[in-house]
Order: C-alpha cells, then sequence, then structure tokens
C-alpha cells in the first residue's frame, strides 16, 4: 500500500476542518436571516394588530358599525396582510380574504405567534382580544410568508454553490502552502541522505527562521556530529587495538618460528614456551580489557547497586599490594574516618577500579615514596581518593589521561600497560553515575578522586 505524504494529509485534514466550518457557518447564516426575517414580521403582526385592536375600541356604535370601521381599517392594511374578525367562540364574522382561510380554534393572546399552511400556502399570525360596544372579539392577522421562504432559498443556493467552490480553492492554496512549508524538510532529507560514513563531518544548512526547521536542522546536526565523533572513537579504538595487539602476535609466532628452525635442547624449548605464554598472557590481559569497554560502551556493565562497606572494599584492595608496595620501597597506607564509609555501589566493580588507580600509583612512585588511599564519609556520601608522591602528569597530558590507549609516559616516567585501565576505571565510575576526578602537577604527585552517592 502506498504511503499518503504529509502535504495530502495536511491538505486533508486541512479541506476537512474548513467544510465542517463553512457548514456550520452557513447553518448558522441562514438560521440567523431566517429568525431575522420572521422577527421582523413578527414585529408588523404586533403593531398592526395592536393598532386595529386600538382603535377599534375606541369607536362607539353596534356590530354593523364595527365592521365598517374594520373593512375601513382593513384597506388601509399593506398589501397581502390577511385581517379577520371574529367573535369570542372564534368564528369568522368578518376577512379580508374572502373566504375561511385560517383555522377556526386559534388564540388571539397578544406576543402570540404561529405558523400554519393553509391552501398550500404558509402564513405568519398573530392575534389580539378586541373589546367594543361591550363585547369581545378577537382581531386575527396573518402575513404570507412566501417573501421570506423566498430569500431563505436564495440564499440556501448561494451557500451550497459557494461552499463547494470554496472549499476547492482553499484546498488548492493549502496543498501549494503546504508544499512550500514541506520543501525545506525535503532539501533537510536530501541532504541527510547525502551524509554516509565516508564524509560524516558533513553537516545539514540550518535556515535562520527560528521555527521547527531551525530546531529539526540543529538536532541533525548535532545527532551527525555525535555519530561523527562515535565512529571517530570507534576507528581510533580499532586502529590502537590492531596495533596493541600485532605486538604479540608478531612475538608469539616470532618465537615459535626460532623455536622450529632446527632441533634444541629442551631448556631451550621450555624459554621460548615461556616467552610465549607471557605474550599469551597479555594479550589475554588486553582482550578482557577491550571486552570490558566494548561492554561499557554498550551499556553493558553488570552493575548492580546496593549499600557497600567502601573501608572495606579499600582494605581488601590495599591488603593483597602491601607486599609489592614493600618490594617497590613505596609506603602503602590507608586512611579512613571515624564515620562508616556507607554508599550505593557495586563492590567488584568498585575493587577492580581501585586496582587500577593503585597499580597506576605503584608504577609512577619511586622508592621511597607513599601512596594513600582514603575514605571521607560525608552527609552525601563518600569519596574515594588515590594519592602518590610520583612524578605527576604534565599539563598537557591531563586533558588525555583517560583516553583509550593514551599513555602519558614521558609525564609518568614511563610503564607498561596498554593505556585502557584508566578508561575502565572511568567507565565504571560513569556506571555508577559519576566521575573519576584527577589532579597533578609535574614533580608533585598526583591524586585521584570519587565520590559516590548514598
Amino acid at each position: 500500500m502506498t504511503a499518503v505524504s504529509i502535504r495530502l494529509r495536511l491538505t486533508a485534514w486541512y479541506a476537512g476542518v474548513l467544510l465542517v466550518s463553512l457548514l456550520l457557518f452557513g447553518a448558522g447564516m441562514w438560521l440567523a436571516l431566517s429568525q431575522r426575517l420572521i422577527s421582523g414580521i413578527d414585529t408588523r403582526l404586533d403593531q398592526c394588530v395592536r393598532g386595529l385592536a386600538t382603535g377599534l375600541a375606541n369607536e362607539g356604535g353596534g356590530r354593523q358599525h364595527l365592521f365598517k370601521e374594520f373593512r375601513e381599517a382593513a384597506g388601509e392594511v399593506a398589501d397581502g396582510t390577511v385581517l379577520e374578525l371574529r367573535d369570542s367562540t372564534g368564528a369568522r364574522l368578518q376577512s379580508t380574504s374572502g373566504a375561511a382561510v385560517f383555522p377556526r380554534g386559534l388564540p388571539g393572546s397578544p406576543g402570540r405567534h404561529e405558523t400554519v399552511d393553509v391552501y398550500g400556502m404558509r402564513f405568519r399570525m398573530a392575534g389580539a382580544p378586541l373589546v367594543s360596544g361591550g363585547e369581545t372579539y378577537q382581531l386575527v392577522a396573518a402575513i404570507p410568508l412566501e417573501e421570506v421562504l423566498g430569500v431563505t432559498r436564495v440564499f440556501r443556493y448561494v451557500l451550497l454553490g459557494l461552499i463547494p467552490a470554496v472549499l476547492v480553492v482553499a484546498s488548492l492554496g493549502g496543498y501549494w502552502l503546504s508544499r512550500r512549508a514541506l520543501r525545506p524538510v525535503d532539501r533537510i532529507t536530501a541532504a541527510a541522505r547525502s551524509i554516509g560514513l565516508q564524509n560524516l563531518s558533513q553537516r545539514i544548512a540550518v535556515p535562520r527562521t527560528g521555527d521547527e526547521l531551525q530546531r529539526l536542522s540543529e538536532t541533525w546536526n548535532d545527532l551527525l556530529g555525535r555519530l561523527d565523533a562515535a565512529v571517530q572513537r570507534i576507528r581510533q579504538f580499532t586502529a590502537d587495538a590492531s596495533h596493541e595487539m600485532r605486538t604479540p602476535l608478531a612475538l608469539i609466532r616470532g618465537t615459535a618460528e626460532l623455536a622450529l628452525r632446527r632441533d634444541r635442547p629442551p631448556e631451550e624449548y621450555r624459554r621460548f614456551l615461556r616467552d610465549i605464554e607471557s605474550e599469551t598472557e597479555r594479550m589475554t590481559a588486553l582482550t578482557d580489557a577491550l571486552l570490558a569497554l566494548a561492554r561499557s560502551d554498550a551499556g553493558g556493565l553488570e552493575i548492580a547497586l546496593s549499600g557497600t562497606d567502601l573501608s572495606q572494599v579499600v582494605e581488601s584492595v590495599v591488603g593483597p599490594n602491601q607486599a609489592l608496595a614493600a618490594e617497590k620501597g613505596i609506603r602503602l597506607e590507608t586512611q579512613t574516618g571515624s564515620r562508616p564509609a556507607i554508599a550505593r555501589a557495586d563492590a567488584p566493580a568498585i575493587r577492580r577500579l581501585l586496582l587500577v588507580l593503585l597499580d597506576n600509583a605503584l608504577k609512577h612512585t619511586p622508592p621511597g615514596g607513599a601512596v594513600t588511599v582514603k575514605t571521607d564519609a560525608g552527609a552525601a556520601g563518600v569519596e574515594i581518593s588515590v594519592e602518590d608522591t610520583g612524578c605527576g602528569i604534565a599539563p598537557d597530558a591531563l586533558p588525555h589521561i583517560f583516553e583509550r590507549f593514551y599513555r602519558a609516559d614521558s609525564a609518568r616516567g614511563g610503564g607498561g600497560g596498554f593505556g585502557l585501565g584508566l578508561s575502565i576505571a572511568q567507565a565504571i565510575a560513569q556506571a555508577h553515575g559519576s566521575e573519576i576526578e584527577v589532579t597533578s602537577a609535574p614533580g608533585s604527585g598526583a591524586r585521584f578522586r570519587l565520590f559516590l552517592k548514598k
């Protein structure tokens, strides 16, 4: 089934609303005109019967004199108006129509108007009581509605003719306006279709109109900017990962080829195998780090937040590293406050984060230095910090230390690793709704801090 375009749907909705509006407007105008014309006739009828009733009531004499005065007064009434004089029982006594035209039992109370059909004609009628010579009569007046009905009929035909014409013209105009209004959307769509992975840096021209089209263009450009940045990160990540894995694979292959060139003593084979095992472990660690970052990018880090005693987590990390720190001549200590360091956190994830920070601190702290892990509990949460007295981080390297595969060797005195540890630690912190902050200067060590809410 072919989809209907937005411009056609807009035109259809516009035409439908306009049709209903025109019909309601036409019906309202027709009713208003009809009521206005009928009201004018009712006013004429009231003036007629009241004037005649007043004039005839002042006349003395008997019934014959009343009939004579009635005929004389009826001759002065406008053409088309029918008058009847009736007795108290409703029987016709005198009539300008020359025949019994109206129903016998019509009441003659003032202010009452009725519409009746007589001999195929429609009349508007009104009556008034008349007292003359001590007797009570009824004075009835009627005006034919042919003229009123003719006017309303013509008006109805005009409406029925004009409404379709107005609807057609308005629909064509609405379609033209919708095409004109949506033309920038077509240009935006065409520009968006022309942008691919090879030209994600291209942007859509933003119309400076201050309306929805400008916001749509700006939103598209923001989306393209995020996609461009994400693709660049993926490309850089892929290139860096390939580079990192190429070296251990080359070493493994070279070691194996060297061992197979000729027969060797068992000791040499074991040495070659140990070299291969070492590089395999390095590749395994790299693969685990890459998988962790991939899960982080996909939002798949397994984080289960619960009330956790962070002091115990710190002790579980610092304790096993005491021997390594002592071997390097580094003083490793913990400092905890008097208040319980309880916060919402995932204990295994925070342990891995602290291992990364502690390993980084031990690598870049010279013998005789110190590394301190602190926990400070407050009313809103717990702050964890890892401080060292190493060589510090250069100012130009500080903004990049959490980037993947970045190594600030010149600032931190070298060291092994893939440049992924701090990226993983930052991903864990972000999964907890926080960020790792670092302050450092060359020669004054570095301080990494993390705040976790209660």
